[in-house]
């Protein structure tokens, strides 16, 4: 259990679902009341339960750095490697959960759509305080000459210019005048260009709310007007740009929108590894459960696309579903008089993670992806297996597949047992290794093909 100390920040470490021993002093107050960071509470990023006579908090599927209030911080990891929890929410394009407390990232790869999204929006934010806060200015010496010099009199320019030819009139003079016109701010000004270019790229499907950060980023060009545009990105020259120099202390605001802006302009991409000096952005908070059942619903269907399957891979719980309920004909009468059925107005829906459907609307597998630990020693989650069995019934099957993540024991396919008419399999996908996951990945197609009963196109024409 964390000890309480004096006004040091606590900091807890867990796996996700796992529970975490924290002095209820550090996140309980007067009154016994939680005292939970309001962009958390509610969310289900974090649970209280009474374990053991322990009062305990517990990780659920969120992973990340969790600020939960002044003195404790919660960083939740998940259960698979960091770099392939990075390629997932890469390649599915997985929202997550900004948070507005800042934390360090490690910059990695070149910058994607995924990341773009995420620099989009903290850009917009950082620029928001930026010019609530003020825009940093220098003072440029400026030269000139005439009759009615202002600042410093050059006299050596003035008696070689004017005096010496008989003008006395006339002199050369300097003066510093302040300006916007920084490398700090020509390097903000050239990240703010590519991300007006990235909302502007074409999309099949454009983004929701691409049109309002174009409006904001529009105002925030009007208060850059004065900044040059550096096509060469000299910029990244400046030593203060760099870090290498400080900043002045009343400026220290613009480092972490200077790094942030390198990235952008260079076009690095983030890793959402824990720890980094990179780049400060907003905490950000990544959902496993719905992450790991769209990664592998994509992955089968990269997979069918590649191998020529004759069936799509389908999400259920939008083009795949069908409805739950029949209305039958007649209807049943066990009181001698026929009974209206609900199902007339609202007959449900049933909604696999995963459907694969012919072209003529045959369905040959369905099956359920569960981001829950797995072991030989246990049965798969009771409410699990029941809602396969019925999606099972409802398409017409003789057998339901459940997909998990592989924790321990055995790994891939295993028969749990029959339910009346239906057998039920579980498959354990082992996601503990980054340099094995495309086999991984691979093996748990060809076992769902296998499942089905389809071939692929490759094999269809060699026989």
């Amino acid at each position: 259990m964390i000890k309480v100390g004096s006004d040091a920040v606590h900091v807890a470490e867990c796996v996700e679902y796992a529970q975490i021993d924290v002095h209820p002093a550090l996140w309980f107050g007067d009154g016994n009341r939680t005292i939970f960071n309001s962009e958390i509470d509610g969310k289900d990023v974090l649970r209280v339960n009474f374990s053991g006579g322990v009062l305990r908090l517990q990780a659920t599927s969120f992973v990340g750095v969790i600020p939960i209030n002044e003195r404790l911080v919660v960083r939740v990891r998940p259960r698979v490697p960091m770099k392939s929890l990075t390629r997932m929410v890469i390649e599915t394009g997985h929202g997550v959960m900004a948070l507005s407390a800042l934390r360090d990232y490690a910059g990695r790869g070149p910058a994607d759509d995924w990341a773009m999204e995420r620099y989009t929006d903290a850009l917009l934010d950082f620029l928001d305080k930026l010019l609530d806060t003020g825009l940093m200015r220098t003072y440029e010496r400026r030269e000139g000459e005439g009759h009615f010099p202002h600042g410093r009199i050059e006299m050596t320019r003035t008696v070689q210019r004017f005096a010496a030819k008989g003008v006395p009139n006339k002199a050369a003079f300097s003066w510093f005048e302040r300006t916007v016109d920084t490398p700090a701010n020509r390097c903000i000004k050239a990240a703010m260009e590519v991300v007006y270019n990235h909302l502007n790229g074409a999309r099949p499907n454009p983004r929701k709310g691409d049109m309002s950060r174009l409006r904001r980023l529009a105002g925030h060009f009007a208060a850059f007007d004065e900044v040059s545009w550096d096509a060469d990105y000299r910029f990244l020259g400046d030593p203060q740009v760099l870090g290498v120099s400080p900043l002045p202390d009343s400026r220290s605001y613009y480092r972490p929108v200077l790094d942030l802006s390198m990235l952008i302009v260079r076009g690095i991409g983030i890793a959402l590894d824990i720890g980094g000096s990179d780049v400060q952005l907003g905490s950000l908070l990544v959902d496993t459960n719905k992450l790991f059942e769209k990664f592998v619903r994509m992955s089968l269907a990269k997979y069918a696309r590649a191998h020529g399957w004759p069936v799509n891979v389908l999400d259920g719980n939008t083009e795949g579903k069908v409805a739950l309920y029949d209305v039958p004909d007649p209807l049943p009468a066990p009181l001698g008089r026929q009974l209206a059925a609900m199902a007339s107005r609202d007959a449900g829906a049933a909604q696999p993670d995963v459907v694969l459907r012919t072209a003529d609307g045959v369905v040959p597998l369905i099956a359920e992806i569960k981001n829950t630990p797995t072991s030989d020693e246990s049965l798969p989650d009771r409410g699990h297996v029941e809602q396969a069995v019925t999606y099972a019934i409802r398409y017409g099957l003789d057998f339901a597949l459940l997909i998990h993540p592989w924790s321990r024991g055995s790994k891939g396919l295993t028969y749990v047992g029959r339910v009346r008419s239906i057998d039920v399999y579980d498959y354990r996908l082992d996601m503990s290794s980054e340099a094995g996951l495309d086999q991984a990945l691979e093996d748990m197609a060809v076992t769902v093909a296998r499942l089905a009963g389809i071939a692929s196109a490759q094999s269809m024409a060699l026989i």
